[in-house]
Parts: C-alpha cells; sequence; structure tokens
C-alpha cells in the first residue's frame, strides 16, 4: 500500500487515504491530497485542455465526432478521478 501513498498521483493518494484507510475529509492528509489533484497529475491536464467558454475540442463535438476528446467524455473521466466529490 504505501506506493499507494506517493505524493505524484494525488487522486490516487486521496482515494487510499478515504476509501481504504478510512480517513475523514477533515483529515489534513485528506486536505493535502486534495489540494494536490487540482496541480498534479491527470486532472490538471485535462483541465489545461479545456476552452476559456468551458469546452474541449470544438464546441459542436461535445459527444460524437470526439469520442473520448469531447467535453462530455472529459467531465466522465474527471468523475470517475474524484474530482467531484
Amino acid at each position: 500500500m504505501p506506493w499507494l501513498l506517493e505524493p505524484d498521483n494525488p487522486s490516487v493518494r486521496n482515494s487510499t487515504l478515504t476509501e481504504i484507510m478510512g480517513f475523514s475529509d477533515s483529515h489534513p492528509e485528506v486536505a493535502e491530497a486534495k489540494a494536490g489533484v487540482m496541480i498534479n497529475g491527470p486532472i490538471s491536464k485535462i483541465l489545461a485542455r479545456q476552452k476559456k467558454a468551458g469546452y474541449w475540442e470544438k464546441r459542436e463535438d461535445f459527444y460524437v465526432r470526439a469520442k473520448y476528446r469531447g467535453t462530455v467524455w472529459q467531465v466522465i473521466i474527471l468523475r470517475f478521478m474524484k474530482m467531484a466529490r
């Protein structure tokens, strides 16, 4: 389990602390991991590609034409990464 707690992937660290170890959201280590989620790892990379108007790729590529790159897919990925707790 120590590798699940490494700081290089704060999303995994957050999930490990809360779902496996049972720490509350108010625990300092959980708060630190949550803050890191927005700065490091895949979530920050996904958010960096978001357009100022709030979509990814092209506005009309919400779902079908940009499968796995369109807006709906980015939101699904972010949700599964526990961004929206």
